[in-house]
Formats: structure tokens, C-alpha cells, sequence
């Protein structure tokens, strides 16, 4: 008995079929995860590029002002194009676009930086003066009453699968210098 049962032990432990199989049922969520996961993880790189990139062509056509007027009208459209920009790469999103310029030591560390205009767009509030020198690393050095323009955008990203990466908001802050006109002006504000 104990030979027929230590027999069909060795035959057992020998016998290599169905092992495809097990390996298989083993790895395969592995697998999926994993592929899954690549897939979130480029499309959460790629929304953060293309935002990236929407905030610098927004920025930039701001600069482009000819006029030296900007309405509300022209931000809230600004807006509009930034969500077809980034269209299907992220939701809820908002800019903030303010003219900011120096007015003391502009060339040193604790340099002054006023607020000309602000306006937010979706919700989002003006910046005031009191939010300036939170910006003063972003804000580079600048002559004594040079202008620029501070863009701020902001969007939700959320991930098409659950892989472990949780929805974020992605903003970004760009600043651009008024490249035809010294100090554009908001319709509406008190402008230098």
C-alpha cells in the first residue's frame, strides 16, 4: 500500500501537464494591471504635456496684444480655446490671467511687485496683491516698471482605469512678457 501510494506520488510530481494553464491563471491580472497601467500612467503624462503646452500658446497670445485693451470678453473666449486645446485631457478647467509689474529694487531679492489687473475665469477668483509674494520665485527679475503677464491654468486630470493613480488637478503658471504694448489694460479697471 505504502509503495502503490509513494508511486503515484512520484507520477504525480512528475507529471508537468496543466501547468500552462496554472501559470497562466496566476500571471494574467499581473498582466492586466500592468498593461492597464502603462495605459493611465502615458495618458496622465500626455494631459500633463498637453496642458503644459495649451497654458504657453494661451500665454503667448495674450502677449500678442495689439491694442493695449483686453476685455472679459476676450479672457472668457481665451478660456474657451484652452478647453479645446486640451480637450478630452482634463475637466473643470479655469485660467487666471493677471499683469503684474515691479516697482522697487526689481533686481533685488525682496524687490516689490504690484498688481495691475487680474481676472479668473469657470470660478476662479482674481488674484489679489496681498497672493504676490507667493509668486515671487515664478515672477523672474525684471527692469523697474517692466509688465508681465502672469497665466494661470488649472485642470482636473481622472484616470480612465483604477490602477492605484488617483484623479489630480494639474496647474501650471506662465509668464509672458507684453510684446507690442508697454501695459495692456482690462477693460473696465483702473489702468496705468
Amino acid at each position: 500500500m505504502q509503495r502503490a501510494l509513494r508511486t503515484a506520488l512520484a507520477r504525480f510530481h512528475r507529471d508537468e501537464r496543466g501547468w500552462m494553464t496554472a501559470e497562466a491563471v496566476l500571471i494574467l491580472p499581473v498582466l492586466v494591471w500592468w498593461y492597464l497601467g502603462s495605459l493611465v500612467f502615458f495618458d496622465a503624462y500626455n494631459a500633463r504635456s498637453i496642458n503644459l503646452k495649451a497654458s504657453y500658446t494661451i500665454s503667448d497670445l495674450f502677449s500678442r496684444n495689439l491694442d493695449g485693451q483686453i476685455d472679459a470678453n476676450e479672457i472668457e473666449a481665451m478660456s474657451n480655446m484652452f478647453d479645446y486645446l486640451t480637450a478630452g485631457h482634463g475637466a473643470d478647467s479655469a485660467l487666471r490671467v493677471s499683469l503684474v509689474h515691479c516697482s522697487d529694487a526689481c533686481d533685488q531679492p525682496n524687490r516689490q511687485l504690484d498688481l495691475d489687473w487680474s481676472y479668473g475665469t469657470n470660478g476662479k477668483a482674481a488674484l489679489t496683491g496681498a497672493d504676490l509674494p507667493t509668486y515671487d520665485e515664478v515672477i523672474p527679475r525684471m527692469a523697474l516698471g517692466d509688465r508681465v503677464f502672469v497665466l494661470e491654468t488649472f485642470s482636473r486630470y481622472e484616470p480612465p482605469f483604477n490602477v492605484g493613480l488617483t484623479a489630480d488637478s494639474y496647474s501650471n503658471v506662465v509668464v509672458t512678457r507684453p510684446r507690442f504694448v508697454a501695459a495692456p489694460c482690462l477693460v473696465g479697471t483702473n489702468c496705468p
